[in-house]
C-alpha cells in the first residue's frame, strides 16, 4: 500500500504520497467515517442518489470540502460512460445537486474540488504539475471496457496541451482482485481483458487500469495504487458488492486556493 491515512477535520481519508509531494495540490480518498448519515448510509455518504436524506448528504459534503480547505465541490451524475465536464468557474449544480452526466471531471480552477462517488468502482485522479490541471475519473468495469482512462488522458491533451508522460495518477481504494468476481466475463469483457483473470472468474482490475494508463502514455514511476479493497476492507468503506443498499464514499482532488 502506497497511501497513508489522515484525519482532516475529524474525517478519515487516505492520501497518496506521490501526489502529496505537490504543495499546490490537495486530495483525499475518503472512507465512510465521520459523517452524519444513518443506517445503511452510516456515516459519510456523499451521494444524493442512493436513498439517503438530502440534508445529511449536504452536511457530509460540507465536512469533506472543509476538511480539504476548499470553497466548492463539483460532482457529476455518473453514468459509466466517457463523457467529460470541464469545470471552468464556480460549479452550477442542477436541483439534484449534481452537474450534468459525466464520468470525467477536469479543472484548473483553484479551490474547486472534483468529487467522484464510489462503492467499489475506482476513482483515478490525475495531475499535470506543469499546466496546473487536475482530473478525476469514475472508472468501473464498464468504463474500463470503454477505456475511459485513455479518453481522459486524450481530453487533457486536447484541451490543455498536457503531455501524457508528464502526468501523475493515483488509483483509489476499490474492488480488488480478491473480490472482483465476474461469472459472465465472456459476455462482459472483451477477450483482451481475459488475461487479467487471477483465478477462475476473478479479475485484477487494478492492474488493468494501470496498463490502460501506461498504454495512454503515462510513466510507471508516476502511477500509484492504493491497493485497498472496498469489499473486504473491514467496514471502513461502502461496498455495493458487499451490502447492495449502501452509501458512497468520495475521492476529491483540487488545486489549493
Amino acid at each position: 500500500m502506497s497511501e497513508y491515512l489522515l484525519e482532516p477535520g475529524g474525517l478519515s481519508c487516505y492520501q497518496s504520497p506521490l501526489l502529496a509531494a505537490f504543495r499546490e495540490l490537495t486530495h483525499g480518498f475518503f472512507t465512510r467515517r465521520g459523517g452524519v448519515s444513518l443506517g445503511a448510509y452510516d456515516s459519510l455518504n456523499l451521494s444524493f442518489n442512493v436513498g439517503d436524506r438530502r440534508e445529511a448528504v449536504a452536511e457530509n459534503r460540507r465536512r469533506a470540502r472543509e476538511a480539504l480547505g476548499l470553497r466548492a465541490l463539483a460532482s457529476a451524475s455518473q453514468k459509466h460512460g466517457r463523457r467529460e465536464v470541464l469545470v471552468a468557474g464556480e460549479p452550477r449544480p442542477r436541483p439534484d445537486g449534481e452537474l450534468e452526466a459525466a464520468d470525467i471531471l477536469l479543472t484548473r480552477q483553484p479551490g474547486v474540488g472534483l468529487l467522484i462517488k464510489q462503492a467499489d468502482c475506482q476513482a483515478v485522479v490525475i495531475y499535470d504539475p506543469g499546466r496546473r490541471v487536475v482530473a478525476n475519473i469514475h472508472c468501473g468495469w464498464r468504463g474500463q471496457v470503454q477505456n475511459v482512462l485513455g479518453t481522459a488522458v486524450a481530453r487533457l491533451k486536447e484541451q490543455f496541451g498536457c503531455q501524457p508522460a508528464e502526468l501523475y495518477a493515483a488509483i483509489s481504494p476499490s474492488l480488488g482482485p480478491c473480490c472482483a468476481e465476474f461469472r459472465q466475463f465472456r459476455q462482459e469483457f472483451p477477450p483482451e481483458f481475459w488475461p487479467y483473470q487471477t483465478r477462475p472468474h476473478y479479475f485484477d482490475l487494478w492492474r488493468l487500469s494501470r496498463d490502460q494508463l501506461l498504454a495512454a502514455g503515462l510513466k510507471e514511476a508516476r502511477l500509484a495504487l492504493a491497493g485497498l479493497c472496498t469489499r473486504c476492507g473491514a467496514t471502513q468503506f461502502f461496498s455495493y458488492r458487499r451490502e447492495r443498499i449502501t452509501g458512497r464514499q468520495g475521492t476529491i482532488i483540487a488545486l489549493k486556493i
